[in-house]
């Protein structure tokens, strides 16, 4: 029994989609004689086809959830609604056509608010109450039985009260949708509301003005064939948004449209006038409508082909302007380089390498002038007067006799102007070249002023007195940041540079000793061989203590053992250690802070403590996270502690613990050793 009530519920959308088939066959074959064949017949067919096909498709899918069923039905129902207009050749068939035409009009209309309803519901919405659902099928009934009486007693008036009702129903959706989109005002529904309520607007709006209100004025069936147009819209929005998950942003393709519009409607007036003034001129005859449909035919055809190219032109950009696409690839590397380069010689470097890849310019160049003292760095400079012919505004192009000058920053203590020359023969710069450079200009002038603002609290930080105390936190952590930023930039250049060049004298070395004859030089090369093998693994140890990568693929206590096995190997003191297992998913900030702690804590026991025994300890407690240091050693006098924003020592040290939110005690006493405990607090030291 369940299996053939699901087959039952399975086969009834196909069972009202090939019922509308044979109805469609039906009514185009008893369809009155029309002077315009296409209005008449083509596009009703077409709009038949249309809904059937989104059906069809809808039921081959065989889903239900969003209420597919039920949208099947609708677009069974409202298919047959053009062809049933305008049907019927004898008196008898107009009359029973238009009753058809009613009915397809009320079922469609509680079918399509129905199809909303399960929609709404399916992402726990509502759209209308059930008191709403069963007024509009009580309404529907008794205004349909209204309606038949009415014209079989010839009373007045009976065409106007049947499209009461579906003005009625086509206001009240308009109006639910308006209240929907203000009630459920949520990001993650917004965008749906939207394109429901534009695609009820634009579907339901012209067929209110254009059919609905004159049928009700002039108790008259009307159907404007442009309405009908229009009507397209509706089961296209309701497919679309039970097919996808995904949205357009309705505020973007509003726009789009009404951009489109505004070009096609004065193209298409200008369009008309000129078919008009060929008509009079007898050089084409057409009548007074074909001129009006010649008009609206263009601007639909206008409007299509500007919105289609919208589309084809992102779809196709990559090889319609190759030029684009690599310009808009230079903005990213720069941004990308950007990320790790802090210095203006470094960012002369980039922009001297991207404008003279993208523009054609040359010997482009960064020049910097002190107010009140003379060209300073390692940058190109021009004398004062050159750089004071800059009376354009900050960030402007200002053309010079053979290039061009920005002027990039400006304070009462310095300018830094960006200047060039163009490629001869000279061109002008495509729109898209000159959005490159205005945006690369935002960005380097965004870059600089960052730098100068970054230089300026740093020295104001230094010169302050009471640096721990008045200090805010953040401001500690960038200080941290910072600071690994340029260990690490520095072990960056010694891996890629240094370590690099020492290599590569080591494969020279070995070539020209594979290649000696003299037994002595062969010797002495593999011995200069072996030396700069040696100097090598220092500097990989010394690029290891700058920035100790490997902390992040190991984890901090495998990073911390093999930290203690090394000191062990090298030390002169005895090393007890304890670190908790299971220590992971740590923010990689504090992960860096432990190890460059424990790092310069067994520094200054090698190398000042005198101490015979140390020990270290890091464990969770609770919500905290203590690390405990204690030594036998000579001890320290602690109020000589300085605090500062140094990286170095005990002042580094109580920086990095503090600029992570942590806490840090240090008890000692001359020839007593140390004692240090620092804590940090579960929030500090996870990731969020």
């Amino acid at each position: 029994m369940a299996v053939n009530s699901k087959l039952r519920k399975r086969m009834m959308p196909l069972a009202s989609l090939v019922f509308s088939l044979l109805a469609a066959m039906v009514l185009l074959t008893i369809r009155r004689q029309s002077s315009d064949p296409i209005l008449d017949n083509v596009l009703p067919f077409f709009f038949f086809l249309f809904c059937f096909s989104l059906g069809l498709y809808l039921w081959f899918m065989n889903k239900r959830a969003k209420g597919e069923r039920t949208l099947i039905l609708c677009l069974a129902d409202i298919s047959l609604l053009w062809l049933a207009w305008g049907a019927g050749r004898t008196q008898h068939e107009r009359f029973f056509c238009l009753i058809l035409y009613l009915v397809i009009f009320y079922s469609a209309l509680i079918l399509f608010m129905q199809v909303l309803q399960n929609y709404f519901s399916y992402w726990g919405l509502n759209w209308m109450s059930g008191k709403v659902k069963i007024a509009l099928i009580g309404s529907a009934a008794s205004t349909f039985v209204l309606f038949v009486f009415a014209s079989m007693t010839h009373y007045a008036g009976v065409r106007s009260l049947g499209m009461l009702f579906v003005a009625a129903v086509m206001i009240l959706a308009i109006v639910l949708a308006i209240h929907a989109s203000r009630h459920y005002n949520e990001p993650a529904h917004r965008p749906m509301l939207q394109t429901l309520l534009l695609g009820l607007v634009v579907s339901l709006i012209p067929n209110l003005v254009l059919s609905i209100i004159p049928s009700i004025i002039q108790d008259e069936f009307i159907f404007r064939p442009l309405a009908g147009i229009f009507l397209f819209i509706l089961p296209l929005v309701l497919f679309y948004m039970i097919v996808s998950d995904r949205f357009l942003d309705p505020a973007f393709v509003t726009t789009s449209v009404i951009y489109c519009a505004m070009i096609a409607a004065p193209s298409s007036f200008l369009l008309g006038t000129a078919f008009y003034a060929l008509n009079r001129w007898n050089l084409i005859t057409y009548d007074g409508v074909n001129d009006y449909r010649f008009v609206i035919v263009s601007f639909f055809a206008i409007f299509m082909i500007l919105y289609i190219k919208q589309y084809l032109d992102y779809s196709l950009r990559k090889r319609l302007y190759p030029k684009q696409q690599d310009a808009q690839t230079s903005i990213n590397r720069f941004l990308q380089w950007m990320k790790t380069d802090y210095d203006l010689g470094d960012i002369d470097r980039i922009i001297k390498r991207e404008m003279e890849a993208t523009l054609p310019v040359e010997d482009v160049r960064m020049s910097r002038t002190e107010h009140n003292e003379s060209m300073m760095g390692t940058f190109d400079t021009e004398n004062d007067s050159a750089t004071n012919q800059t009376k354009e505004g900050l960030g402007k192009l200002f053309a010079t006799q053979d290039g061009f000058r920005i002027l990039l920053y400006e304070n009462v203590r310095r300018k830094i102007v960006l200047m060039g020359k163009w490629k001869m023969p000279r061109r002008r710069l495509n729109p898209d070249e000159r959005v490159w450079l205005e945006t690369l200009i935002n960005y380097i002038q965004i870059v600089i002023e960052n730098l100068a603002n970054t230089k300026d609290m740093l020295e104001n930080l230094e010169g302050s007195s009471v640096l721990s105390t008045s200090v805010p936190l953040t401001v500690k952590k960038m200080m941290l940041r910072i600071s690994e930023r340029e260990r690490w930039k520095l072990s960056r250049s010694l891996h890629d540079q240094n370590m690099q060049d020492q290599l590569d004298i080591a494969r020279q070395l070995d070539a020209w000793g594979a290649g000696a004859d003299n037994p002595e030089s062969k010797a002495l090369m593999v011995k200069f061989r072996e030396q700069i093998l040696d100097s090598i693994y220092v500097l990989r140890q010394v690029i290891n203590d700058l920035h100790p990568e490997f902390i992040y693929r190991t984890g901090l206590r495998t990073a911390l053992i093999e930290l203690f096995n090394k000191v062990n190997l090298r030390a002169d003191f005895t090393l007890r250690w304890a670190v908790d297992e299971h220590l992971d998913g740590f923010q990689r900030e504090w992960e860096m802070a432990v190890y460059r702690v424990v790092q310069e804590l067994l520094n200054n026991a090698r190398k000042h403590s005198h101490a015979r025994l140390v020990t270290l300890s890091l464990k969770k407690e609770g919500s905290l996270f203590t690390l405990n240091y204690a030594d036998d050693g000579v001890g320290l006098d602690v109020a000589k502690i300085g605090k500062s924003f140094g990286t170095m020592g005990f002042p580094g040290m109580i920086g990095r613990v503090e600029g992570l939110g942590g806490r840090i005690n240090i008890r000692s006493e001359k020839g007593k050793g140390v004692e240090i405990i620092m804590q940090w607090t579960s929030k500090e030291v996870y990731a969020g």
